[in-house]
């Protein structure tokens, strides 16, 4: 149906922190609400014109865990992603999301996704990024039609 996404490398310094990543439903120091169900992101992007981003994570991934921790849960980065997208959270160890990242050729984490309300990949890349790179990119996929 969609194939395989090329995805655009970003190389950033890593740094390995105590485990854990974006779970179904994020705590408040993180962004908002992240959904589990593919179906329902794409429902809710047609129904707010907001584009998904899609994070595919996996407990055992410290990167997945720096991604989450320094970036995920800074005050702007934040803001921006409750306000102009809808979130959807695939986690490569659930055999329910598996398809997913099937779907959009992730073979592991950390992976970032945006699509619009149809499926249709505005953008993608492998790794961390960290919050001064991600806060120009949202800005730029929230301005896309979607």
């Amino acid at each position: 149906m969609i194939g395989s996404v090329v995805m655009v490398f970003l190389v950033a310094s890593l740094s390995i922190i105590a485990p854990g990543c974006v779970k179904e439903k994020a705590s408040s120091e993180t962004v908002g609400t992240w959904y589990t169900s593919y179906d329902e992101a794409l429902n809710l992007s047609a129904e707010s014109g907001k584009p998904v981003m899609m994070y595919f994570w996996a407990d055992w991934c410290p990167v997945c865990t720096n991604y989450s921790h320094e970036t995920l849960s800074d005050p702007v980065v934040v803001k921006t992603l409750g306000e102009d997208f809808v979130l959807l959270s695939i986690d490569l160890d659930n055999n329910e999301q598996k398809g997913v990242a099937g779907m959009y050729g992730v073979r592991y984490p950390p992976a970032t996704v945006f699509v619009d309300s149809n499926g249709n990949v505005l953008m993608g890349w492998y790794g961390y990024v960290p919050p001064e790179m991600l806060i120009p990119i949202l800005h730029n996929v929230s301005a896309m039609e979607t």
